[in-house]
Protein backbone atom coordinates (compact mmCIF):
# COMPACT_ATOMS: atom_id res chain seq x y z
CA UNK A 1 0.00 0.00 0.00
CA UNK A 2 1.44 3.36 -1.04
CA UNK A 3 1.22 6.45 1.13
CA UNK A 4 -0.78 9.18 -0.60
CA UNK A 5 0.59 12.72 -0.30
CA UNK A 6 4.09 11.61 0.69
CA UNK A 7 5.86 14.04 -1.65
CA UNK A 8 3.67 16.95 -0.50
CA UNK A 9 4.33 16.11 3.15
CA UNK A 10 8.08 15.91 2.52
CA UNK A 11 7.98 19.26 0.72
CA UNK A 12 6.17 20.82 3.68
CA UNK A 13 8.61 19.34 6.19
CA UNK A 14 11.54 20.72 4.16
CA UNK A 15 9.80 24.11 4.10
CA UNK A 16 9.52 24.09 7.90
CA UNK A 17 13.31 23.67 8.10
CA UNK A 18 13.68 26.85 6.04
CA UNK A 19 11.23 28.89 8.12
CA UNK A 20 13.68 30.62 10.44
CA UNK A 21 15.72 32.38 7.77
CA UNK A 22 12.99 34.79 6.57
CA UNK A 23 11.71 35.24 10.12
CA UNK A 24 15.23 35.85 11.42
CA UNK A 25 15.94 38.38 8.67
CA UNK A 26 12.68 40.24 9.32
CA UNK A 27 13.34 40.22 13.08
CA UNK A 28 16.91 41.46 12.58
CA UNK A 29 15.80 44.28 10.26
CA UNK A 30 13.13 45.38 12.75
CA UNK A 31 15.59 45.09 15.65
CA UNK A 32 18.04 47.41 13.86
CA UNK A 33 15.24 49.93 13.29
CA UNK A 34 14.09 49.69 16.94
CA UNK A 35 17.65 50.06 18.28
CA UNK A 36 18.16 53.15 16.13
CA UNK A 37 14.87 54.57 17.38
CA UNK A 38 15.50 53.86 21.08
CA UNK A 39 19.23 54.56 21.57
CA UNK A 40 20.12 57.89 23.24
CA UNK A 41 21.74 60.19 20.68
CA UNK A 42 24.68 62.49 21.29
CA UNK A 43 26.54 62.49 17.96
CA UNK A 44 24.60 59.90 15.92
CA UNK A 45 27.60 57.57 15.49
CA UNK A 46 26.13 54.83 17.66
CA UNK A 47 22.71 55.09 16.02
CA UNK A 48 24.26 54.68 12.58
CA UNK A 49 26.40 51.71 13.66
CA UNK A 50 23.53 49.22 14.14
CA UNK A 51 23.32 46.67 11.32
CA UNK A 52 22.46 43.05 10.57
CA UNK A 53 25.66 41.00 10.52
CA UNK A 54 23.99 37.83 9.23
CA UNK A 55 20.76 35.86 9.19
CA UNK A 56 21.17 32.11 8.74
CA UNK A 57 18.99 29.07 9.31
CA UNK A 58 20.07 28.98 12.96
CA UNK A 59 20.45 32.59 14.09
CA UNK A 60 20.26 36.24 13.20
CA UNK A 61 22.92 38.62 14.54
CA UNK A 62 22.47 42.36 15.01
CA UNK A 63 25.59 44.35 15.88
CA UNK A 64 26.51 47.91 16.73
CA UNK A 65 29.43 49.89 18.09
CA UNK A 66 30.80 48.39 21.31
CA UNK A 67 29.84 51.50 23.30
CA UNK A 68 26.19 50.41 23.02
CA UNK A 69 26.93 47.87 25.77
CA UNK A 70 28.16 50.61 28.13
CA UNK A 71 25.11 52.76 27.48
CA UNK A 72 22.73 49.82 27.86
CA UNK A 73 24.30 48.42 31.06
CA UNK A 74 25.80 51.59 32.57
CA UNK A 75 29.30 51.85 34.04
CA UNK A 76 30.83 51.87 37.50
CA UNK A 77 32.99 54.71 38.76
CA UNK A 78 36.63 54.17 37.82
CA UNK A 79 39.95 55.90 37.25
CA UNK A 80 41.68 56.09 33.89
CA UNK A 81 45.44 56.50 33.72
CA UNK A 82 47.38 57.85 30.75
CA UNK A 83 49.27 55.28 28.70
CA UNK A 84 51.86 57.87 27.72
CA UNK A 85 52.81 61.09 29.50
CA UNK A 86 49.33 62.57 29.76
CA UNK A 87 45.78 62.49 28.44
CA UNK A 88 44.46 65.48 26.54
CA UNK A 89 40.82 66.56 26.56
CA UNK A 90 38.82 69.75 26.18
CA UNK A 91 36.66 71.30 28.90
CA UNK A 92 34.76 74.47 28.11
CA UNK A 93 36.92 75.25 25.10
CA UNK A 94 40.18 74.87 27.05
CA UNK A 95 42.64 72.05 26.46
CA UNK A 96 43.47 70.14 29.64
CA UNK A 97 46.18 67.57 30.36
CA UNK A 98 46.14 64.97 33.13
CA UNK A 99 47.95 61.76 34.04
CA UNK A 100 44.81 60.35 35.68
CA UNK A 101 41.09 61.15 35.53
CA UNK A 102 38.14 59.87 37.54
CA UNK A 103 35.08 58.75 35.57
CA UNK A 104 31.81 58.82 37.46
CA UNK A 105 29.13 56.14 37.43
CA UNK A 106 26.81 56.35 34.45
CA UNK A 107 23.30 54.96 34.85
CA UNK A 108 22.01 52.24 32.55
CA UNK A 109 19.81 53.43 29.71
CA UNK A 110 18.24 50.13 28.71
CA UNK A 111 17.24 49.93 25.06
CA UNK A 112 18.64 46.70 23.54
CA UNK A 113 16.31 44.16 25.15
CA UNK A 114 13.22 46.31 24.62
CA UNK A 115 14.15 46.73 20.95
CA UNK A 116 14.63 42.98 20.48
CA UNK A 117 11.34 42.14 22.19
CA UNK A 118 9.45 44.71 20.12
CA UNK A 119 10.96 43.28 16.93
CA UNK A 120 9.88 39.77 18.00
CA UNK A 121 6.38 41.04 18.71
CA UNK A 122 6.18 42.52 15.20
CA UNK A 123 7.34 39.25 13.58
CA UNK A 124 5.36 36.31 14.96
CA UNK A 125 6.84 33.00 13.90
CA UNK A 126 3.47 31.27 13.51
CA UNK A 127 2.42 33.48 10.58
CA UNK A 128 5.58 32.72 8.59
CA UNK A 129 5.44 29.02 9.50
CA UNK A 130 1.87 28.71 8.23
CA UNK A 131 2.77 30.62 5.06
CA UNK A 132 5.75 28.33 4.39
CA UNK A 133 3.64 25.21 5.08
CA UNK A 134 0.85 26.29 2.73
CA UNK A 135 3.16 27.43 -0.08
CA UNK A 136 5.26 24.24 -0.02
CA UNK A 137 2.70 21.86 -1.46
Amino acid sequence: MALKGKSELNARLRAIKQTFKPIGRAWADDDVAENRRRVPVKTGRLRASFRVRNATQRKAVVVGHYTANFIDAGTKAHDETAKGNAMRFAIGGKTMFAKKVHKRTTPAQRFKRAAAEEALRKNPMAVELIKQWNNAA
